[in-house]
């Protein structure tokens, strides 16, 4: 039995087959590959009406969107209302300001001040690292100061992003357990760069066990750069991804 039955894909991953040859015949080929979901990163011009007709044709749920946390200060009413109509779970903001401590404190308040409004509306409501968060102020990485301030944020763990970093990801998948309710997928190669997810060094059987184990809900592939064509890399990925059984990875006591 695979890990996993459900796995969506991050639509920046296609960016470049979106804008060649549009949204529609893009969300069809993710949905012949196999991907049961999407997360949004921008929706190529369509209306709400138009996605939830493109969704429904190609069985894809509409399981997250990433939304700038400037986008989403200036016009949360418009994305709210637009992911109400389209049946959205979550709300993600991608990236944000960790340049320091004072800036880390200033995004914790901008963030506290968003998530009522958007629980409210029913959504589920993260942040998504990148390597800088894991910064470190006194033996403490920017991103967990980031939790503690504002404890209604969830978070969207990267696990490319946070390995590059130095960061153990099965400690802290664990020590934070209670916050973590998606995981990006997204293989790194020995020399740090973007892999093929087939290729690489991060054990994603154990990975993704663990977010089972610890009740991560969503597991997203997202892949910036392919060896090849995007599509087959995607399959290609999505075979392999399935086809996982229990790792053995132990988190650190």
């Amino acid at each position: 039995m695979p890990l996993i039955h459900d796995f969506s894909i991050q639509l920046y991953s296609v960016r470049h087959e979106i804008e060649a040859a549009g949204f529609p015949a893009a969300l069809e080929k993710l949905s012949e590959i196999g991907y049961t979901g999407v997360e949004f990163a921008g929706y190529g011009g369509l209306s709400a009406a138009e996605m939830t007709a493109l969704l429904q044709r190609t069985g894809l749920k509409p399981v997250s969107a990433h939304i700038g946390l400037d986008r989403l200060e200036a016009a949360a009413g418009e994305e709210i209302a637009y992911h109400k109509a389209l049946g959205t779970a979550y709300i993600v903001v991608p990236s944000a300001p960790f340049a320091s401590p004072e800036e880390v404190e200033a995004t914790a308040a901008r963030l506290n001040a968003l998530a009522p409004r958007v629980r409210e509306a029913g959504f589920g409501f993260g942040y998504h690292n990148h390597d800088f968060e894991f910064r470190t102020d006194g033996g403490r990485y920017r991103l967990e100061r980031l939790l503690e301030l504002a404890p209604d944020v969830d978070l969207q763990l990267d696990v490319f992003w946070a390995s590059r970093a130095g960061c153990d990801c099965a400690a802290f998948m664990t020590k934070y357990a209670s916050r973590i309710t998606m995981l990006h997928i997204k293989q790194m190669d020995a020399s740090g760069e973007c892999a093929d997810l087939g290729d690489g060094v991060l054990d994603f059987a154990a990975l993704i066990g663990l977010g089972l184990q610890n009740g991560v809900r969503e597991y997203i592939h997202e892949q910036e750069t392919f060896s090849g064509d995007a599509f087959a890399g995607l399959a290609r990925g999505y075979r392999h991804i399935l086809s996982l059984q229990q790792g053995s990875l132990t988190p650190d006591p």
